[in-house]
């Protein structure tokens, strides 16, 4: 127990300890400056490149609004009988297609075909009363010649005449209006085309020109919708089609027509495109839905938002030098700003790269590494 206490004893070291302890410090310290020496002074970071993340200039898409229709005919003729009856035969079914001339449907001619009955009989009453105009006029002018009668009575005989062959002309144009109608009592297909609805059915009575058969003309197909108050395409402006069913089939259309007056139900205006593709030979009556670009402007570039700062003066966006690998600050002009993407004008090219993050601390001439990318050199 007594050696224990003596060796926990603190220990007092001697002149030639201290020494050595000193001399050990000493090359301890050498070492480790000349390790330091020999290190590379760490970089200042201010100084470095700074990291960015890029985006290339591209040509703005334009925006689309889809508005849904229906595929009509160019032209879609109301059809109706010239005179009043009673119609006896349909002779086409909705859908079915129809020739030029070919009868659609006839009304009943009994009461068509007294008419040139009686018409007959005033042309023949008619052609009576001038031979015996005539025949008086003759002998009048040759009694006046003689000196027998007045020049008044000759005068009247002359007007007799010519009355009888009025009454006689009139009577034939009669009848032959009469013929007309009873022509018209059979309707025809004005031209080659697809009956789209049949309004009236055998034993209805119809009036002159009320429409009773509705026909699509043959040719290019058409698509039918209806446009806001606030999308007024140009004449002439193009837009794409997609049919119910096949979304995927994109088919040209361009507007021919836009209506100047509103549906007083709706406040729409309609507007007729001519289709073009697939769609061109599309079954009347399908649906189809049209894209209509807001605008379409070649001179509109697209950028992300990010990339677009605001230095104080104007608004732009750091281009990027690629052999440098430097940037320059470019003005541009915005023409609009979405979610995600701004467009602009001026100051850049389509295919230019530009920062997209990262452009808040730079100034001009900055050298820049991209995201992934080794540090460029100063």
């Amino acid at each position: 127990m007594k050696t224990l206490e003596r060796n926990a004893g603190p220990r007092h070291l001697t002149g030639t300890s201290l020494l050595k302890a000193s001399v050990a410090v000493l090359a301890l310290s050498l070492v480790s400056v000349g390790v330091a020496a020999c290190k590379p002074a760490d970089a200042d970071p201010r100084n470095g490149a700074r990291l960015v993340r890029v985006a290339t200039v591209h040509w703005a898409s334009a925006a689309e609004r889809a508005f849904t229709g229906v595929i009509a005919a160019k032209v879609q003729s109301n059809l109706g009988f010239r005179v009043s009856g009673k119609i006896i035969e349909r002779l086409v079914d909705t859908g079915q297609t129809v020739k030029a001339g070919q009868p659609l449907m006839k009304l009943d001619p009994v009461d068509l075909k007294l008419t040139i009955v009686a018409q007959t009989n005033a042309i023949n009453a008619a052609r009576a009363t001038a031979i015996q105009a005539r025949a008086d006029e003759a002998r009048y002018k040759n009694l006046v010649g003689q000196g027998w009668i007045s020049h008044q009575r000759y005068e009247q005989a002359k007007s007799a005449l010519e009355n009888a062959e009025a009454q006689l002309a009139a009577a034939e144009a009669n009848a032959q209006l009469a013929r007309n109608a009873e022509d018209y009592s059979v309707l025809t297909a004005d031209a080659d085309g697809v009956v789209m609805e049949t309004l009236s059915e055998p034993g209805q009575v119809v009036s002159a020109g009320q429409t009773v058969v509705r026909l699509a003309h043959a040719g290019a197909r058409e698509a039918s919708v209806d446009l806001p108050e606030t999308v007024r395409p140009a004449i002439g402006s193009e837009a794409t089609a997609t049919l119910y069913g096949d979304l995927k089939s994109r088919s040209g259309a361009k507007l021919r027509q836009l209506s100047d007056a509103a549906n007083p139900a709706t406040r729409t205006y309609e507007a007729r495109y001519v289709l073009s593709g697939a769609a061109a030979s599309a079954p009347l009556g399908a649906t189809v839905t049209l894209h209509i670009p807001e605008f379409k402007n070649k001179n509109i570039l697209e950028v992300p938002v990010s990339a677009v700062v605001d230095n104080g003066s104007s608004s732009g966006v750091w281009l990027i030098d690629q052999q440098k690998m430097s940037v320059a600050f470019r003005s541009v002009a915005l023409a609009g700003i979405g979610e995600e993407t701004a467009l602009i004008t001026g100051g850049v090219q389509a295919g230019d790269q530009v920062v997209a993050l990262g452009s808040r601390l730079l100034h001009n001439g900055d050298n820049i590494r991209v995201e992934g990318e080794e540090t460029a050199s100063r």
